[in-house]
């Protein structure tokens, strides 16, 4: 998805010098599209907007992300679409350090947040962990508001409209063998009651 937006950033390295922090932004305007992600469809809307802050360390770059845009996705509760405004802060350390790659190695925050390199390129892109930071952006569940109540599981009506004609008492299908197996006689009550029907019958006669 990230080549169908085509969000490519080259940073200069010769333009961070070591000790200063290097600054820039960009604004990337594209035709709105969707992402699937969590389940559920995202409309991205653009423009947006992207802020570098860059700076070296021990040999390490550090480069922290600020990014703003819009998004429209469903309500979890009624569907109706939600517009969203989003502004996130990410922070990626690239490094030359090799990668710990032992099997019981739990990765600390740090580590989490490196890009291991094999080299300096002169332009470093930066379109993979921009996307990235676009995905961990979008959250997981929108309610068009707290109280929403969603739509009716028998007939769809938005119940925020007002209710449907529904029958309120009707019994959850998942709870209608739970019903059943409760309101049954069991195997010993039915024994028993038709033990009880033979000896009144022997009796009659």
């Amino acid at each position: 998805m990230d080549r169908e937006f085509d969000l490519h950033y080259l940073l200069d390295l010769d333009e961070v010098k070591k000790g200063e922090v290097y600054s820039a932004s960009a604004s990337f305007d594209r035709p709105e599209g969707v992402v699937n992600y969590w389940g559920q469809d995202y409309l991205l809307r653009f423009p947006l907007d992207l802020g570098l802050d860059v700076h070296w360390d021990s040999g390490d770059l550090t480069v922290d992300m600020q990014i703003s845009f819009r998004a429209e996705v469903a309500c979890a509760r009624c569907l109706k679409p939600v517009s969203l405004e989003i502004f996130e802060r990410y922070s990626y350390i690239y490094t030359l350090r090799p990668q710990n790659l032992e099997p019981d190695h739990e990765l600390s925050k740090e580590e989490m947040s490196m890009v291991h390199m094999d080299f300096w390129p002169t332009h470093l892109d930066l379109a993979p962990q921009l996307w990235e930071s676009i995905i961990l952006s979008l959250p997981s569940i929108v309610l068009c508001s707290p109280d929403c109540r969603g739509l009716c599981p028998h007939c769809g009506k938005d119940l925020n409209e007002g209710p449907c004609k529904c029958n309120s008492a009707e019994v959850d299908p998942r709870l209608e063998v739970l019903k059943k197996a409760l309101g049954a006689p069991s195997d010993l009550e039915r024994r028993k009651e038709s033990h009880g029907r033979s000896k009144k019958k022997g009796l009659s006669r």
